[in-house]
């Protein structure tokens, strides 16, 4: 046996989790992996689940099961999945992702999962991956590296500005890295002057913020935010058009049946399903309107970004209340 016969990832950060799967199937000695994903906190077929755990494929390379959100399972898959884990399968290769927050530094491990024998064999044997996501702390490790996989270099103070400016999130800092690689050429060479690309950070839910206006509830804790960050002189109004417009053009696919270009975790994607049904074609696009009526009145100086932002969030509440009315 060159590889393990099953594997356990404890990792907030799905990105990081990915990359550290592909890795160990690289390392494994086989050329060639087909993966699949389950999500095991959507309502899934036992059958499937039992199949995917035990049959390997007739032909074909063999199977690296990707087993996700893995912290959702009652106490009765942990205990039912012990038969699956004895011995050896050449043609499966299991990996139990659990995406959960760390509290304390450490992960959540459920209990009942630690006092199972797999488990303490794994542990014994290596077969287990701890990390907690990106932090202020090991962010500059992680854009370093991306440096190098990109071969482009940093100028003089850049990763310092980027381990403050970036998300705590792999999979955003890779989206801007890779628009600021394009700045790099023909030199190779991020500066200082190219960090203007970057996308200010707004650390809010714009899809829960809809929710909250679309119920009529109170939202007193999302605009506190942003009012928090204006009064320490920080640029609010584009970052929340952005999030915005962004998330008009998912529930403008959702509505149209375009599901295949949303990317989202399922049950996301069910939700956001539900208020594309609910908001109706017109209404999303006038989430458009809103969005250029309050860059162009501050492009134009006809507003402030204060004023824009007290507009948009006047007719925000607009559009919803309509809604609630009919």
């Amino acid at each position: 046996m060159s590889r393990p016969g099953f594997y356990f990832c404890f990792c907030p950060d799905y990105n990081l989790l990915k990359t550290r799967i592909n890795r160990l199937l690289e390392t494994s000695g086989q050329k060639e992996w087909r993966k699949k994903i389950i999500w095991l906190d959507e309502q899934i077929d036992e059958h499937v689940l039992w199949k995917a755990l035990n049959l390997p494929g007739m032909t074909g390379p063999p199977r690296a099961l990707i087993l996700r959100k893995c912290e959702k399972l009652p106490d009765k898959f942990w205990a039912d999945i012990s038969v699956s884990l004895r011995g050896f399968r050449p043609g499966i290769w299991p990996f139990f992702c659990f995406e959960s927050d760390w509290d304390r530094g450490k992960p959540k491990i459920p209990a009942h999962i630690t006092r199972r024998k797999y488990f303490r064999f794994a542990r014994e044997k290596g077969w287990i991956w701890e990390y907690p996501g990106l932090t202020r702390k090991n962010i500059v490790r992680y854009i370093t590296s991306k440096f190098g996989e990109m071969g482009i270099e940093p100028g003089p103070g850049v990763i310092d500005d980027l381990s403050f400016m970036l998300p705590l999130d792999s999979h955003g800092i890779d989206a801007e890295m890779e628009k600021l690689a394009l700045l790099a050429h023909p030199e190779k060479t991020i500066l200082k002057e190219h960090l203007k690309a970057i996308s200010p950070q707004l650390d809010m839910d714009i899809f829960s913020f809809l929710q909250e206006i679309q119920k009529g509830t109170n939202i007193s804790s999302a605009w506190n935010k942003i009012f928090k960050e204006q009064s320490r002189g920080e640029e609010m109004l584009f970052p929340f058009l952005g999030l915005l417009l962004r998330e008009a053009r998912i529930l403008w696919h959702l509505a149209t049946g375009q599901d295949s270009r949303v990317n989202l975790y399922p049950g996301i994607r069910q939700q956001k399903a539900g208020l594309a049904r609910t908001m109706g074609l017109a209404r999303i696009s006038m989430l458009w309107d809103l969005v250029l009526e309050a860059e162009s009145g501050v492009k134009s100086g006809r507003f402030s970004t204060e004023q824009a932002m007290d507009n948009l969030t006047a007719k925000l509440f607009k559009l919803f209340s309509r809604q609630r009315d009919q």
